[in-house]
């Protein structure tokens, strides 16, 4: 889904969902958890538990769960880049970082859109 062209704030090219989602993210030294604030087909805005620069790698792992039982789950693997770092709370280990996906396969972006349209 493309963005609206009639609304000339949105310049989005991907909808978003606001939604708690936890994950992992590995950098060169090591694994992160993290939480999704917001998601789309391009990117994730999320909260960590530790400083990530900016520039970094991540590989990064979803499981996106379409039901509370968690009976249906689809898996995201994909790598992405830290355009953004906010200190949110720095002395209680907490930021806020934007990830760019940088490498996902077409599949795997369709899987976030899907995850996203359904959830709207």
């Amino acid at each position: 889904m493309k963005h609206n062209d009639n609304d000339p704030a949105e310049r989005r090219e991907y909808p978003r969902i606001n939604k708690r989602i936890p994950f992992k993210l590995e950098t060169d030294q090591g694994i992160v958890s993290a939480e999704t604030i917001n998601l789309s087909g391009s990117g994730v805005y999320c909260r960590v538990n530790q400083y990530i620069p900016v520039m970094t790698q991540l590989k990064i792992v979803f499981a996106l769960i379409y039901d509370t039982e968690a009976t249906e789950v689809e898996y995201v693997e994909c790598e992405g880049i830290v355009v953004r770092v906010e200190d949110i709370s720095p002395e209680n280990d907490l930021w806020h970082i934007a990830i760019f996906f940088n490498e996902i396969e077409a599949a795997e972006k369709n899987k976030i859109i899907k995850f996203i349209a359904k959830d709207q």
